[in-house]
């Protein structure tokens, strides 16, 4: 395996997760952007468990200067551990896509808000989501209120849900406070990262 010790950037459409895993375990050290795409991956992805498992691993074991960063995974235990992990690691970290495959959106949305509050680090200034999880509005005001004392956070989703007058009240109320920067909702092509 090649290795490029001063790779600053990793952004591929299309790769599978154990050879992502493998130049990240290579090449980690000075990566600040890890930008994959993921769309279609849980279709034809035969190991996305343990791919996913390794791949989460392998980033907070050694990738300390992380900043941008797209993750993809199914909502197990074991994956919101990890995942919870590489958060307490990855102090650098600005920015995060989640892209998280689950049969219960609201559960999942719920645990995800969760570890976000207890675990995110300090610099983390925007999210980014698809439509895979939902937050309920009750759940989505208690992170407002539990990240109040952090810098403004920009959150970008797919999913439409969040134009209601509800979302956009709750919203709005936590923009004029300053939890919230900014919170749109667009085409899930406009949440990937610009490439």
């Amino acid at each position: 395996m090649l290795g490029y010790r001063e790779l600053e950037t990793f952004n591929i459409d299309f790769i599978s997760l154990n050879d992502a895993s493998v130049i990240i375990e290579n090449n980690g050290e000075h990566l600040r952007e890890i930008l994959l795409r993921y769309i279609d991956y849980g279709y034809w992805y035969d190991n996305l468990n343990e791919g996913s498992l390794n791949f989460i691993r392998k980033i907070h074991q050694n990738c300390p200067s992380v900043e941008y960063l797209s993750l993809l995974f199914p909502s197990t235990a074991n994956h919101f551990r990890e995942f919870e992990t590489l958060l307490k690691s990855c102090q650098a970290l600005k920015s995060l896509l989640l892209s998280i495959s689950t049969i219960n959106k609201e559960e999942t949305g719920r645990e995800l808000l969760k570890i976000l509050v207890r675990s995110a680090p300090t610099n983390l200034r925007e999210i980014r989501f698809f439509e895979e999880f939902q937050f309920t509005l009750k759940n989505l005001e208690t992170f407002f209120k539990n990240w109040k004392n952090r810098p403004a956070l920009t959150i970008l989703t797919s999913d439409p849900m969040y134009k209601g007058d509800d979302y956009m009240k709750l919203i709005d109320k936590y923009k004029e406070i300053g939890v919230v920067k900014e919170f749109r909702c667009d085409s899930e092509i406009n949440i990937y990262y610009e490439t």
